[in-house]
Formats: structure tokens, sequence, C-alpha cells
């Protein structure tokens, strides 16, 4: 029940820091998969990000076809097919689809197609010039940064439902990995950047200071009984009569995560209702109002939205604070380090497109 359209402007850049941090060891890596730290977790399945982007797909589709084997472009004589650019567009639509509605996505396909394209043409001249310099990664060098990422997260669910969001398996991100691990490789040769600094990081604190204000914010889990406006009074009489049978067994001691699991239409349901950390204007408002009211452990009655009904308890609270900077220096640098290697791998990109031959087939 996140605000539909809202999530990517209401969350605060430290809470962008705190995401790259969590994945700055796939600096390069992210660059190519486009976007671990774009999906925050949520109630996406009711009316919000990943609806829409599963709308935005749909209407990719209907204009692309991933099994279209006809060649868009060569690129020093490998092709690049137009189900091959589909597929990129699905991709990129999965990135920016819970930041735009689909008329939006709907408008933007010619230039999706595009980017798609490009993207595309600069990892085939990377993988050319990977092969032609010999470069190569161990299975270790991939073990080794895979245990980096899986420390970044809860558990191996908590990961495979981060990659789920972005249409991924841990076996497909190995694979990127094993790419985006030679690309460092790559960067490091011909395009290396300097180490960020301490001194950088703290520049980039004081410059910025009004993105460590942190609000206040409460962790909540909740049950989601699904009626929608649409639905016929006869839906909505049942799915209430459920919530109030649920509220009841809640007050006789009976555990919320256990029922979220087995009644919630929330896919936070998967664990036991956890929806994080939120502040105010990130959640529709009789569910901000309902949860901000509501003391550490305590359960709330119905609380009706437009998703539904819902029953919310919250389990954590955090006052309003700065930020300081010991506590957001790393996520900082590693943020300011993959800007660095973003710029440095663009900048050697584009040498390598200067130098290619490219066709465009049409």
């Amino acid at each position: 029940m996140r605000r539909p359209g809202v999530l990517a402007g209401a969350l605060f850049v430290l809470r962008r820091l705190e995401e790259v941090g969590k994945m700055k060891s796939l600096t390069i890596i992210v660059l190519l998969v486009a976007g671990l730290t774009v999906a925050f977790a949520g109630c996406s399945k009711e009316k919000g990000e990943e609806t829409v982007a599963e709308q935005a797909q749909g209407q990719a589709a209907e204009r692309l076809d991933p099994a279209d084997q006809t060649v868009a472009i060569t690129v020093n004589g490998e092709t690049i097919t137009k189900g091959q650019i589909a597929e990129e567009v699905a991709r990129l639509s999965r990135q920016f689809g819970g930041r735009m509605s689909p008329e939006q996505m709907g408008q933007m396909q010619g230039a999706l197609s595009q980017q798609a394209g490009e993207n595309l043409i600069s990892r085939i001249l990377l993988q050319q010039k990977i092969k032609q310099d010999g470069i190569t990664v161990s299975r270790d060098e991939i073990d080794a940064r895979m245990a980096e990422v899986r420390a970044s997260f809860g558990s191996e669910e908590d990961l495979t439902n981060r990659l789920a969001m972005m249409g991924m398996t841990v076996e497909m991100l190995e694979k990127e990995m094993e790419t985006g691990l030679a690309v460092e490789k790559l960067i490091d040769k011909y395009a290396p950047t300097e180490e960020v600094t301490d001194a950088d990081a703290r520049a980039y604190y004081d410059d910025n200071s009004a993105q460590f204000q942190q609000p206040e914010r409460v962790k909540a889990s909740h049950i989601l009984l699904k009626a929608e406006s649409t639905d016929t009074d006869q839906v909505k009489a049942v799915a209430r009569k459920e919530a109030e049978s649920l509220v009841a067994q809640l007050a006789q001691g009976a555990d919320f995560a256990e029922l979220a699991r087995e009644h919630s239409a929330c896919p936070s349901s998967q664990k036991g209702g956890d929806l994080g950390f939120f502040q105010r204007g990130q959640m529709v408002k009789p569910f901000e109002d309902a949860a901000f009211a509501l003391d550490v452990g305590e359960v709330s009655g119905i609380v009706e939205t437009q998703f539904g009904y819902h029953i919310i308890k919250v389990t954590d609270r955090e006052d309003g604070r700065t930020v300081p900077f010991d506590e957001a220096k790393d996520n900082i640098k590693a943020m300011l380090d993959g800007q660095r290697k973003q710029e440095a791998m663009k900048t050697y990109t584009d040498q390598l497109k200067a130098a290619a031959d490219i066709q465009f087939k049409e």
C-alpha cells in the first residue's frame, strides 16, 4: 500500500545510500544488470511498482517480440537481434516501471528501444575487448563476490525476492557477476579511477546536509484483506468479515506473522507482513495515520484503504534525527565510488564505440 508513483521520490537520499552500501560490491555490475538498487520491497502487487512494471512490459511486448531473430544492429560483425532489444526493453521497463505510470511508460517505448540498443552495443564492445585482452574471472572470484552480496541481505529469501523484482534469478546474477568482474578488471586496466577518500565523503556530507535529516519512522507489519473500489459489496463484506475474524484471533493471542503468512494478500506476507521502516508520505494516508498512532507492539483494528482492509502492528519506531557522518560514511563512499566507475566506464565505452564498426540495419 505504498502510495502509487511516490516511492522513488519519497525515499530520502540516505535510504538510497543505504541501498548503495548494500550493493557496494556490485558497483560496475549494477551498470550491466541495471538496478538492484532501484526496487524497494512493498505491496507493489496491490497497486504499485510491480503492477506498473508488468503493465509496461506488456506494452513493450506489443511492440517488440523477444522471439524476433531479425538482425537490427551489427557491432564489429556481431549481431544484435530485434528479439534481444525486446528483452532489454522489458528489463528497462522493470527498472523504471515503479516510478512511472503505464501511460508514461507507453510514451517512452521509442526511447527505451533506443536505450536498449545502446546498452547492448556497449555490452558487446566490452565483452569483445575482454576476450581480446584474455581477461578471465575464476569461480573463486565469483563466489567471493556473491558472498559479499548475500551478506548484504537479511536472508537468501530477501536476495531472491529482490532479484525477482528485476526478473532475475541467483543463477542469472552469477552470470552477470562474471561479466561485471571482468568489466571491473578492464576498467581498472584502461580507465582507473581515484580511490574515494574519507575527505571526499566528508565534503559530500557537508555539502548535502539536508539529505541526512532522517524523519520519524515506524516499522510495521500488516495483514491485507484485499477489497478494491471496483469490487462488489458482497466481495467487500466477505473481506471485512475475514478481517474481523483475524482481529478477534489476535486479541486471543494468535501470532501476527503466522496469520499474515496465511491470510494477507500483500507480497509482504512472505515475511510475516513485515513492511520495514517507512516515514510519513510513503504510505496512503489512512494506513499512515493508523501506523503512526500506534505504540510499539500495539495492533490496530481494521483500517480501510483503497486496497482493502488492513490490520497493522507496529514493531519499532525511530525518532527524527540527523544521521551522523560516521554512520553514513561507508555508504557515501560506495555511492561516490560507483559514480566514478560509471563515468569511467562510459568514457571508455564511448572510445570503443568511436573506433568500432557499428551498423544499424533499420
